[in-house]
């Protein structure tokens, strides 16, 4: 009965990478040394180490949520990707948090 808990945990777990462990291939995102297309979270800092971006990405290609962020930590948009491009509602930030403006695509 454990081995099916521990078989379903491991499935659940998305995969998080800094971009800088991937190579970009006609159009599509790879982890370095995989022929798969690359799928689960992809990130990366500021040199401050705060997030600069993360996105979910399936089978290479921005799909799910992406997020920006200021330096400072806070958000500085965020929405959905599907194929690469927004769908749906868009939020933009001010560097103090405060929402900016709002976009429907």
């Amino acid at each position: 009965m454990s081995s099916i808990f521990l078989l379903q945990l491991s499935c659940s777990e998305t995969e998080t990478v800094h971009i800088s462990k991937t190579v970009q291939f006609e159009g599509k995102i790879y982890l370095l040394d995989s022929d798969d297309p690359f799928t689960g979270i992809l990130f990366n800092e500021y040199s401050n180490g705060q997030r600069e971006y993360e996105g979910s990405y399936q089978k290479g290609v921005p799909n799910g949520v992406l997020t920006y962020y200021f330096d400072n930590g806070l958000k500085m948009r965020e929405g959905i990707l599907k194929n690469g491009s927004p769908k749906g509602r868009w939020t933009y930030y001010n560097s103090d948090g405060s929402i900016k403006e709002i976009k429907d695509h």
